[in-house]
């Protein structure tokens, strides 16, 4: 009697301490005695076992009740058998807090140890476990092994066995577990719960968080109880009247449904903020209210108010005392607001390109001789009437280039060098220092040397100043390195183009010496092509360092192509046209195509296959198969025929090409009152050309090229020698520029000129000789409206009075200015001037031309280049005076 109830004070006074407000008691661990199940030499084992077990616990860092004191234990409260009870009270009596007692057995060669871990408080269950070894030889390894899930079992009561969160009625478990640090099997630890708490409250997502601890048979589980804030039920804007109320709720992360955060509301009502910023309504006001009809739920009321709307109406530029403001001005992006700022969109402050324009002052002053102008951080002030931009600028001291001079390694003489560079010129002339110059002319120095095989060339300045004249003198400090050769060129990216096909367009090859000028014009090869979206072409280091190896890395893109055009004109009214072509067939770099044309008036198909290199030689062949018709304003004309394609390169950008024509065609519907040449060829006719051309090209890529020329001579040889019906000879010289200006802008001039003569005949074939008018010539003009036309005053009989005749004499020119829209979508827009004419036979040349103006748009769409042009024609021809301008529209080709 006396035993229980010391033991029942005992169990009271130990919960009593294991409230919250006491420390929890120290985890010690009693062993009581083992029964032994075994043969009678191991008897031992019923003394030797738990003090064996005792020290291997104590040695794993586990606080053990001395065996001396256990035995003590057990025999004033006289003990003569152990079960889960007498376990529980023996720990207790010991002030332990788990006690280990078990049984050893030998069966066979087997042996096994069962061992209960018990807590001293009944809360968890007790945890059981059993090692199992083969012979008495592992004693020892099975106590080690019983050890260690012994201190694994103690152990696991201070871990987290599970996470639950309740209180969340809207809100996902896992807005709250996504975010803890914590996981079930950690530790448990009181400061880092303390830890999770404060992060969760970062959330924004709740007005309280409580977390609790309960003891569970698996570890400690923590309870997570929150409340929740209110649920926005709708969502209102008021006073917006500039901005659309639904950009402003399409760009905050708040929406209706969601749990009220006023984290996230503050950064919304910054980016509707921003939005009013961006649109000019730089003093705007945003704020929110929130409107209650119960704890759960919130109506949220956007409250603007949105000011006046600002415009940049000064830029001051203050310290500019050398150079000019204006011109300063002119080099920023940003604008002062005028009269077409309503159309033009200027005067708007863009405050992403403060910083950008302050560089492009600083290196404005910088490229006119100001080595230590400083423009400091834009001033911006907010005022009623508008906004202003001061930029202040300290220009310091102005230089001239006195000389310039070379050291280093130099593989050629100074006098060379100088025809690489530009800054010599300055020095000449005695200018201003220019430091782009500087930077252009260590590019350039660099490039010179990679074009003798020295690829890690570099080139580097030291300028010494005069400060007493402000003079510099330039010194150009040149370093070679190796000479480099080419190890191997590999190849990847390319899924379809076959290698040979990138290989021959490579301008350096395997054990070729490094050329940089070949490098670059591999690469712009390679994009000419149009078989690949990108082309990267990389020096790549091998073990010999005289040597690198050439990783062409190529982006393929589809090259089949299919593209359809619509458009109308007084002669051909409504006409279609359409492409099917592939420019890489079977990735051999084949192309095949079929065109056609058809209108009330024409008809053109036409097939073609091209291959420009011939068995992997510079020789290419093609065949083409035509079949057109063209209703004439006196005769129709039916045409069948074939061409014999040839090309061969002569050089690196110029090349030869010629065919040899052979068509069959049939003149019909002849009026009565047409000319005499057209009834002579009345019926079936063959003709049988020769055509040649040599083309030099220089520009950097096949469709809308920025820089570079294209000159082209060609000459057609029909009739006489070769046969066939029809008796000229024509020539043809066009001829294209195209220059980059700022801004990514270019510059196109387009000019041709065109000759046409009889070849032992006494007529040109009308169809051969030129006109005029139309999107490919003369804009704004009807197609053929720029002829020469028949006269009954000069005593010519038979043909209707201004018809058009044709000329055997032709020039037109084209200039456009090319403006880049949308650079992603390939979007161009264009302001042009076109003029030209054509002269008859028994005209002399004059520079009276047909002239246009007008503007245009062309998208070099997946389906083939578009163009949109409207041309207004600035002259009357002969065959219409009225003068209206004339939109055009097709797919798939350009002048």
């Amino acid at each position: 009697m006396k035993r229980n109830v010391l033991l029942c004070l005992i169990a009271l006074l130990c919960l009593f301490c294991a409230h919250p407000g006491f420390a929890e008691p120290t985890k010690k661990v009693i062993v009581l005695p083992f029964a032994v199940n075994a043969a009678p030499d191991l008897a031992y084992l019923e003394e030797s076992l738990p003090k064996l077990l005792q020290d291997r616990l104590t040695a794993l860092g586990l606080e053990v009740i001395p065996q001396e004191e256990t035995m003590r234990l057990l025999q004033e409260q006289q003990v003569e058998y152990l079960d889960l009870g007498i376990a529980r009270d023996m720990a207790l009596l010991s002030g332990a807090a788990y006690a280990v007692y078990g049984s050893f057995s030998q069966v066979g060669e087997n042996i096994s140890i069962d061992t209960r871990l018990v807590e001293a408080f009944g809360v968890r269950e007790p945890i059981p476990f059993f090692v199992v070894k083969e012979g008495v030889i592992n004693i020892l390894p099975a106590i080690e092994e019983t050890a260690a899930k012994i201190q694994n079992g103690v152990q696991q009561t201070d871990r987290i066995a599970s996470i639950d969160v309740r209180g969340n009625e809207i809100l996902d478990d896992d807005v709250v577990l996504m975010r803890l640090k914590i996981q079930p099997g950690d530790v448990y630890d009181p400061k880092a719960v303390n830890t999770e708490l404060k992060s969760l409250y970062e959330l924004g997502y709740f007005d309280d968080i409580a977390i609790a601890l309960e003891d569970t048979a698996e570890g400690k589980r923590l309870v997570i109880n929150v409340k929740e804030k209110p649920l926005i039920s709708a969502i209102s804007v008021e006073g917006a009247e500039e901005l659309d109320a639904d950009d402003l709720l399409a760009t905050i992360a708040t929406k209706t449904g969601a749990v009220l955060n006023p984290r996230v509301l503050a950064d919304d009502m910054g980016k509707i903020r921003e939005l009013y910023r961006k649109d000019g309504f730089y003093n705007a006001e945003v704020d929110y209210t929130l409107t209650q009809a119960d704890a759960k739920r919130a109506r949220l009321n956007i409250l603007v108010k949105e000011g006046k709307k600002l415009y940049v109406t000064d830029i001051v530029i203050q310290g500019a005392k050398q150079l000019d403001p204006d011109d300063l001005k002119d080099e920023l992006a940003l604008t002062e607001r005028g009269m077409l700022s309503w159309m033009t969109g200027t005067g708007v402050l863009r405050e992403e390109i403060l910083d950008r324009d302050a560089a492009a002052l600083e290196a404005y002053y910088g490229n006119r001789g100001f080595l230590n102008a400083k423009v400091g951080q834009p001033e911006v002030s907010y005022l009623d009437d508008g906004i202003t931009v001061t930029f202040q600028v300290e220009e310091g001291e102005r230089y001239t280039v006195a000389s310039v001079k070379y050291e280093g390694e130099m593989i050629a003489a100074p006098e060379d060098l100088d025809s690489v560079i530009a800054l010599d010129d300055l020095a000449r002339e005695n200018e201003f220092f220019d430091r782009s110059v500087l930077r252009s002319d260590l590019q350039k120095l660099v490039e010179h040397y990679s074009n003798f095989g020295y690829a890690f060339a570099e080139a580097d300045v030291n300028m010494a100043r005069n400060e007493e004249e402000k003079q510099l003198d330039i010194t150009y400090i040149l370093s070679k390195g190796n000479k480099i050769s080419i190890n191997r060129v590999l190849i990847e990216g390319n899924t379809k183009t076959r290698d040979n096909v990138i290989r021959r367009e490579m301008r350096l090859v395997d054990g070729d010496i490094f050329d940089g000028s070949l490098l670059r014009r591999s690469n712009t090869r390679l994009n000419r092509l149009d078989f690949f979206e990108t082309v990267e072409i990389t020096p790549e280091p091998t073990a010999n360092p005289s040597a690198l190896d050439l990783r062409v890395k190529v982006k393929e893109k589809p090259t089949g192509q299919f593209s359809a055009g619509v458009g109308y004109s007084s002669y051909s009214q409504v006409f279609f046209s359409g492409q099917v072509l592939e420019r890489n067939l079977f990735g051999m770099g084949y192309q095949l195509g079929f065109t056609g044309t058809i209108s009330s008036k024409s008809a053109d198909y036409t097939a073609t296959f091209w291959n420009p290199h011939y068995d992997d030689t510079d020789l290419g062949v093609g065949v083409s198969l035509y079949n057109k018709m063209n209703e004439y304003s006196d005769y129709d004309k039916q045409a069948m025929g074939a061409r014999l394609l040839f090309g061969y390169p002569l050089g690196e950008y110029t090349n030869l090409s010629w065919n040899y024509r052979i068509e069959r065609y049939t003149i019909e519907d002849i009026d009565d009152d047409a000319d005499k040449v057209i009834k002579d060829i009345e019926g079936q006719n063959w003709a049988s050309a020769l055509y040649a051309s040599i083309k030099r090209d220089t520009t950097d890529r096949r469709i809308n090229p920025s820089k570079g020329t294209t000159h082209q001579f060609s000459v057609e040889y029909a009739g006489g020698l070769i046969g066939g019906d029809d008796d000229f000879v024509k020539y043809i010289v066009d001829s294209n520029h195209y220059y980059p200006v700022f801004l990514e802008t270019i510059i196109h001039l387009h000019a041709q000129a065109g000759y046409v003569m009889e070849n032992g005949s006494e007529r040109i074939p009308p169809f051969e000789r030129f006109y005029l008018g139309g999107m490919n010539s003369v804009r704004g003009y009807e197609e053929r409206s720029i002829s020469p036309v028949y006269d009954q005053q000069e005593g010519q009989e038979g043909y209707d009075e201004g018809d058009e005749k044709g000329g055997n004499k032709s020039f037109f020119f084209n200039a456009e200015y090319l403006v880049p829209l949308h650079k992603d979508m390939g979007i161009v827009g264009l302001v042009f001037f076109d003029a030209g004419k054509t002269w008859d036979d028994d005209e002399s040349v004059d520079m009276d031309l047909y002239k246009s103006v007008g503007a245009g748009v062309r998208w070099y769409s997946p389906l083939g280049p578009l163009r949109l042009e409207y041309g207004y024609p600035l002259d009357t021809v002969e065959i219409d005076d009225e003068r209206k301008g004339r939109f055009e529209f097709s797919v798939g080709q350009f002048f």
